[in-house]
């Protein structure tokens, strides 16, 4: 079986219109059997009526994604940026009452023989950006199939796991075998963050039977039978600070991901100043959102694909991750991860036998890592996995969001693919 997936049109038709006549081509070779998609028909782009008919007649499967939800008043605009919910919002007064429906009835997720399908993670169906080992570990353990195929970060992404490690049980570590590893500095960290001993702090915590990861001692946690009742107690609790650890850095990272800035910027220089705040600090100096026309263009062409500037925002987040860990006693050290992160190649990439992937094909209409052209990928079942890039006409889409006066900032980054 052949299977052409994709996900976040966002209401581009221009970029939905070429990769679906790029799969007919493909198919002309050798046929696709379904087409799957992963969420986010509508929000930021000026097609939404459009994209949803077009997506109805061709595709087999559609799940939600938390921008459609959103279009149709089942998640809160409170937790959107000012461009996403103006976007939102201004969806929402377009859609026919038909399309209304329809968004308000797709599922959060869906079982496709050895595949499961959701737009964020298997943790998060609708919100978790899946940026990190750390992360995915997560998501690992709240799925069984092989393949789980997700999007909602716009950027192309494979995690994989030994499929030992998914099948092999967790069992509770003892609270001195984890302890062990903090010093007395540690563990005051993790009293004064919360406020309260881990014993306290615990009753206030629901239990979450899910961690992102195990320590490193998980290996002699069988033997541990014989420990006493508050043992397991403080062992209980190591292991939700772990999980408060990933939460956490899905939240920093929601910072720079998905949502948009505070703004409506109009120039390409600006784009970039927002690209390095909202990935750093959030925020635009107001003095070069004033720089005329000129220098906009001037200081763009030289900028705003800087590779320097954007690895310096992500090892900025990086070591705001890293003290986050150690405000909460903890360590990347002391969380095993068992998944490797990997960019997928554009063409062929095949699991290694005896693995799991979480994969994200990358997004249609609204590309997140530098490239601005549109993604999708081929799964086929006999083979593997094809990933494609198609150039489309961004400027069309431009013309219209300038049209439907939304956020500037909207049409301006799609040039760029940030």
């Amino acid at each position: 079986m052949r299977y052409a997936i994709f996900t976040d049109i966002h209401a581009n038709l221009e970029a939905l219109e070429a990769v679906l006549a790029k799969i007919d081509e493909i198919a002309q070779e050798e046929p696709i059997d379904e087409i799957w998609f992963l969420g986010d028909l509508v929000g930021y782009g000026p097609n939404p009526n459009e994209c949803i008919k077009k997506l109805r007649e061709r595709t087999d499967v559609i799940i939600a994604g938390n921008h459609d939800w959103a279009a149709v008043g089942k998640l809160d605009l409170d937790d959107f940026s000012e461009a996403a919910r103006i976007s939102a919002e201004w969806t929402a007064a377009q859609l026919t009452e038909e399309n209304r429906a329809f968004l308000a009835n797709l599922p959060e997720r869906i079982q496709k023989d050895e595949c499961l399908l959701v737009h964020g993670s298997p943790y998060g169906p609708l919100w978790e950006y899946l940026t990190s080992e750390v992360l995915a570990e997560r998501s690992f353990q709240h799925f069984n199939n092989r393949y789980c195929f997700v999007g909602h970060t716009h950027v192309p992404v494979i995690f994989q796991q030994p499929d030992t490690v998914a099948n092999t049980p967790t069992s509770p570590l003892a609270a001195d075998e984890v302890l062990g590893a903090l010093d007395d500095e540690d563990v005051a960290k993790i009293e004064s963050a919360d406020g309260a001993t881990p014993s306290d702090t615990l009753e206030e915590q629901n239990n979450e039977t899910t961690t992102v990861g195990v320590a490193r001692q998980q290996s002699q946690a069988t033997q541990s039978s014989d420990k006493t009742e508050s043992a397991h107690t403080e062992t209980e609790q190591i292991q939700n600070l772990v999980a408060d650890a990933a939460d956490a850095i899905a939240d920093l990272q929601h910072q720079i991901a998905d949502d948009a800035p505070e703004a409506n910027p109009d120039t390409p220089s600006e784009l970039k100043e927002i690209i390095i705040h909202q990935e750093a600090s959030n925020n635009l100096n107001d003095e070069e959102t004033a720089m005329d026309d000129e220098e906009n263009e001037a200081a763009a062409d030289d900028n705003i694909s800087s590779e320097e500037t954007i690895q310096d925002a992500e090892d900025l987040i990086n070591q705001e991750i890293e003290e986050l860990l150690t405000l909460l006693g903890l360590s990347q050290s002391m969380i095993e991860v068992t998944n490797e992160m990997l960019v997928p190649p554009e063409g062929f990439w095949q699991a290694p036998e005896n693995y799991r992937a979480i994969v994200n094909p990358g997004g249609v209409g609204q590309p997140r890592d530098g490239d601005p052209r549109a993604a999708f990928m081929i799964y086929d079942t006999n083979g593997g996995f094809t990933f494609y890039r198609i150039p489309y006409s961004f400027e069309k889409t431009q013309e219209k969001i300038e049209k439907a006066k939304l956020p500037q900032y909207l049409a301006t980054r799609l040039a760029y693919g940030r």
